[in-house]
């Protein structure tokens, strides 16, 4: 994963629910020399909490993407297909999302001199 042009990390998860695997996840695919130079801010529920894992991620450009897994989302869902429009971001998904935003950001840098 290309962390070069990644500034910003916040994440918010209970470490006991299965929703927050992704993030926990996407913590430990960064490197040490990562930790370096990325702004990261972890947040750790408590057991009881019902909140919604969170990754939020901050470019240099000043993009931020956010994602947020719930559990209750599908459950809220009122018909079987609104229930298939919803898509579950998963951690490959997340990473070559960033892997992308780094080549776009390294060839607007490589053009502009």
């Amino acid at each position: 994963m290309i962390t070069t042009y990644l500034t910003t990390l916040k994440v918010a998860f209970n470490p006991f629910q299965p929703t927050s695997r992704i993030p926990r996840l996407f913590l430990n695919l960064l490197s040490p020399q990562a930790h370096k130079t990325i702004k990261i801010n972890a947040t750790q529920f408590p057991r009881a909490s019902t909140d919604p894992a969170v990754l939020e991620l901050g470019f240099k450009d000043g993009k931020t993407v956010k994602y947020s897994w719930s559990a209750d989302a599908l459950e809220k869902r009122k018909s079987e297909t609104e229930r298939k429009k919803v898509k579950w971001v998963g951690l490959q998904e997340i990473v070559e999302e960033v892997d992308r935003h780094a080549r776009v950001s390294a060839r607007k840098e490589e053009l502009s001199g």
